[in-house]
């Protein structure tokens, strides 16, 4: 198992030009839009910060003004996706979101430069801090109106670039972001229209529409975890808070997995028994208190469950969250086995239907209640897999595929995991701890260790 350490062995520095503000290539609607109930969500309104990292095109297929190629492409994108152009808004009466699209607005779009090689940063690998030059900043307007997409594209001195996008998580979920992404390199490399036309329906995942077609009664509804109570009685730990937290890119290989696996008996996928082991090796290297709560939450997709199935160009929320909840020091002695399982049966519950219903109704009370919840200072692990979102699926615009993706997890949120494809086979595991934490979790996470 391998590290992908975020201390930087070369210096970055980054020239940003004016920022641009992209506007669609073509009459889009002026018009006001509003949101399902899942992407309402209070906890999801954050603009998720991705790098698609690009090493140098061969001489046989130069490309001349990158950033120009892209600039087109994007504007040609927002004639499909022109409510990624508007302003998002949440109301301080309700709460809730409202989209404001009209063609006056644009996409802020960024032209960078940095004088060193991609390889001398190993094509970002080993990178922290640093790699926050790389994405565009949040500018917000004194109304509270904020863009919800931004883009910097940065050339390096050795011909390859980086392509960041900071989206709004309450417009797209990771495959509405991944099928955006998409689009724009299928425009960028010639393309007239994208392989999937985006498709808006967001009414379709809100509690009143959202149908059972009679087949559940009212009162079997099922008792979702309760968010409030975990945080009242969340674990603590004696290294959080802290000022010095670092964020790594743990390497998991195919043989790492299989061993996993071999301590549990039957079927079990790799994202069960990774999601348990990374789960129980947190709580064991942040030493949370036994008697406290530690929560796991996993993004449960539903774009089937749905009925009838959301459209494949649907790219809003669609996924409900599977949680499990249980005291640390269970969670710190229990086998593998036993976490797997209560793993399973939480991401099968999530997959019913009226399980669905009855996060959407919680979603609703939250934003009546207009609460919050800090987080768990690590006693929570907030599961999200980019394993099957397509990411490294290889579009040609003159780069080839990318080389590195990195997600950009604001150190301010230190519960959530994500799973990244490796293509060398098994999973990149992107963990926040603690520095003096950071050696500790390695020790628990080698499969050797369990």
């Amino acid at each position: 198992m391998g590290s992908q350490g975020m201390s930087s062995p070369s210096p970055l520095v980054v020239k940003k030009s004016q920022v641009v503000i992209v506007k669609p290539s073509k009459a889009t609607p002026d018009v006001s839009l509003s949101l399902s109930t899942l992407d309402n969500d209070p906890y999801l309104e954050t603009l998720a910060k991705t790098i698609y990292v690009y090493a140098p095109p061969s001489p046989n297929d130069h490309v001349h003004d990158p950033a120009s190629l892209f600039q087109q492409a994007l504007s040609d994108a927002l004639v499909y996706y022109y409510p990624l152009a508007g302003k998002l808004h949440r109301g301080s009466h309700d709460h809730r979101l409202e989209l404001r699209c009209s063609p006056a607005e644009g996409v802020p779009f960024v032209r960078a430069t940095a004088d060193c090689t991609l390889s001398s940063l190993n094509y970002l690998k080993d990178m922290d801090t640093d790699l926050y030059q790389l994405v565009p900043c949040d500018v917000a307007a004194a109304s509270g109106d904020y863009n919800p997409l931004a883009l910097q594209i940065t050339l390096f001195a050795c011909g390859g670039l980086t392509l960041a996008t900071a989206l709004s998580h309450s417009l797209c979920d990771g495959f509405g972001a991944s099928q955006f992404f998409k689009t724009l390199t299928e425009l960028a490399a010639g393309k007239t229209q994208p392989s999937i036309i985006p498709v808006w329906d967001r009414h379709r995942l809100t509690s009143n529409n959202f149908s059972l077609n009679d087949q559940v009664e009212e009162g079997q509804a099922p008792k979702l975890v309760d968010f409030g109570e975990a945080c009242s009685s969340a674990a603590t730990s004696p290294y959080t808070p802290s000022n010095d937290m670092v964020c790594e890119i743990l390497n998991v290989t195919s043989e790492d997995i299989t061993q996993l696996k071999e301590k549990v008996a039957g079927e079990v996928t790799t994202l069960e028994i990774l999601a348990a082991h990374v789960w129980r090796a947190r709580c064991r290297a942040l030493k949370l208190s036994p008697d406290g709560t530690s929560l796991f939450g996993m993004a449960v997709g539903i774009r089937r469950i749905v009925e009838p199935p959301l459209p494949e160009g649907y790219y809003g929320n669609a996924f409900v969250k599977a949680n499990v909840a249980m005291k640390a020091g269970e969670l710190s002695n229990s086998p593998l086995s036993h976490v797997v399982q209560l793993i399973k049966e939480a991401k099968k519950a999530a997959q019913e239907k009226r399980y669905v219903l009855e996060q959407l109704r919680e979603t609703e009370k939250t934003l009546k209640m207009n609460v919050a919840c800090e987080g768990g200072k690590g006693a929570f692990m907030l599961l999200t897999d980019w394993r099957q979102l397509g990411l490294l699926d290889e579009i040609d615009f003159g780069y080839g595929g990318s080389v590195n993706i990195i997600p950009l997890v604001p150190k301010y949120l230190p519960d959530i995991c994500i799973f990244l494809p490796r293509k060398q086979g098994g999973v990149r595991v992107l963990v926040t701890l603690p520095k003096s934490v950071m050696v500790n979790f390695k020790e628990h996470i080698n499969p050797l260790n369990t």
